[in-house]
């Protein structure tokens, strides 16, 4: 799903270091993305770890435009959906299409995305039938914020309680617990990848929470706001912007500890917490293969 599958992987490309590493959950496995290849390591049925390596360089490792502030947040939303959208697609063939974890998790993602298509345009209707547009627009925008907050974190829950997608969230939080313990420089062991958080402040989840924040800003700038159809296409159109606001709010809150951004971690986290459960060391061991793998020489 979009919270997971694209998730931490804008770590790849939030950093311009050669040691950059990004990664998303798979189903029953972990993708881990460096800046020239991404790795994917699936526990298959029969309980083996099945490891392959793609030869894939990021976008902004092959063109100066892709590197340039605004540009940048809206690439690394494009390759982190494309390249986990191939690794989830090839961990349901690897880890079995009958079973029921799967299927679930392959529907949850259908069903979100089809979720995020609402979550843009349907919170601006209704906050519409509540605040006027035009004569309070901050007000407006804000109330719109919340109703998507509320929508996402309704969601969230209620598929948390499903036992297949909360062990895919265990699949995320090793993958956090993985590369926090590569940036650490820690020898990547079960012992101590499981001392790492579950957390980690560049996760897509966190990115979300803060295109919702930044929606308010950019949306509240709109002219015209008292017209519908303009209303409700603008937030479209806009979105781009929007997401590349957010990019620069995640890279700077994520790289400094001023008051501002600490809070703006905090604030992430708490969003994360409904994406991320605490993993077995089962599914931390396939994080650490996918890490090795990922990060290993060519």
């Amino acid at each position: 799903m979009i919270t997971t599958r694209t998730s931490s992987l804008f770590r790849a490309f939030l950093l311009n270091a050669p040691a950059a590493l990004g990664g998303s959950a798979a189903l029953e496995g972990v993708m881990m993305k460096a800046p020239e290849r991404w790795a994917l390591a699936v526990r298959l049925p029969d309980g083996a770890i099945h490891l392959e390596v793609h030869d894939d360089p990021a976008l902004s490792k092959r063109f100066a435009w892709a590197r340039w502030p605004l540009v940048r947040g809206v690439v690394a939303l494009y390759d982190a959906l494309r390249v986990s959208s191939r690794a989830l697609s090839r961990s349901a063939e690897l880890a079995g299409e009958e079973q029921p974890t799967s299927k679930t998790a392959l529907y949850a993602t259908t069903a979100l995305s089809l979720l995020l298509g609402l979550f843009i345009v349907l919170p601006g209707f209704l906050a519409g039938l509540l605040v006027s547009a035009a004569a309070q627009p901050l007000l407006y925008n804000l109330l719109a914020g919340l109703i998507k907050a509320a929508i996402l974190v309704g969601y969230l829950l209620s598929i948390g309680r499903v036992p297949e997608i909360g062990r895919f969230f265990m699949y995320h939080g090793a993958e956090h617990k993985a590369i926090a313990a590569y940036e650490r420089g820690l020898p990547l062991t079960l012992e101590n990848v499981q001392r790492q958080s579950a957390y980690h402040p560049r996760c897509g989840t966190t990115f979300i929470a803060f295109v919702i924040l930044t929606g308010v800003l950019v949306y509240s700038l709109m002219p015209a706001p008292e017209v519908l159809w303009w209303r409700l296409l603008g937030r479209v159109l806009l979105l781009p912007l929007v997401a590349g606001l957010a990019f620069e709010v995640l890279r700077y809150s994520a790289a400094h500890t001023d008051p501002l951004s600490s809070l703006l971690k905090a604030l992430g986290f708490r969003f994360q917490m409904l994406t991320v459960r605490q993993p077995t060391e089962d599914i931390v061991e396939v994080a650490i293969q996918s890490t090795q793998t990922a990060t290993r020489p060519a």
